[in-house]
């Protein structure tokens, strides 16, 4: 996990940037399976999947997902009108990967990238730019996962497979 994404966390969870209202997640990254309807989903974007869980602290009532080979986009409804939007892809050149997080929150927004390890935090006023340097001590496993809650993640998951073979949203109320 970014040390970034655990500050906009933090901030999220000292109330600062209000309730999360909009997630948006870039996760380009090179080819390590292609992500279609019929494939398993890359452990990639699993993770953010989970990152998007995480921070918003509740599962999603709804998913819909377009892709084609090797690019995904997928819109996640949550309750109260907040919604995520997850973009990956899998075409970029080995070695040059790259991963964005906006969180637009009722009392504010954040921004952190993997290029500049940099995070904006905007409240009100002047934006300050925040360097995530330190290293993170939260509690996650070895592979990069937030989530105590599999279940929630591969529920999505599951979602996300329906969505891309059907070409339709896809409810999770009442899983």
């Amino acid at each position: 996990m970014l040390p970034s994404r655990q500050l906009i966390k933090r901030d999220l969870e000292a109330g600062k940037l209000g309730e999360p209202g909009l997630i948006r997640i870039h996760h380009w990254e090179a080819t390590e399976g292609e992500a279609s309807g019929s494939q398993p989903l890359p452990l990639g974007l699993l993770q953010q999947i989970d990152v998007i869980l995480w921070l918003m602290g509740k599962s999603p009532t709804f998913v819909y997902a377009v892709g084609q080979e090797g690019y995904l986009q997928i819109h996640l409804g949550f309750p109260a009108g907040a919604m995520a939007l997850l973009v990956y892809s899998s075409r970029l050149p080995p070695g040059d990967p790259y991963r964005s997080l906006h969180v637009i929150g009722s009392a504010g927004a954040a921004y952190a990238d993997d290029q500049q390890n940099m995070q904006l935090l905007y409240t009100g006023g002047q934006p300050r730019g925040v360097l995530a340097q330190e290293a993170m001590t939260d509690k996650h496993d070895s592979s990069g996962m937030m989530s105590m809650d599999w279940d929630r993640v591969l529920a999505v998951a599951a979602a996300v497979q329906q969505s891309l073979q059907s070409r339709q949203a896809v409810s999770l109320e009442g899983r």
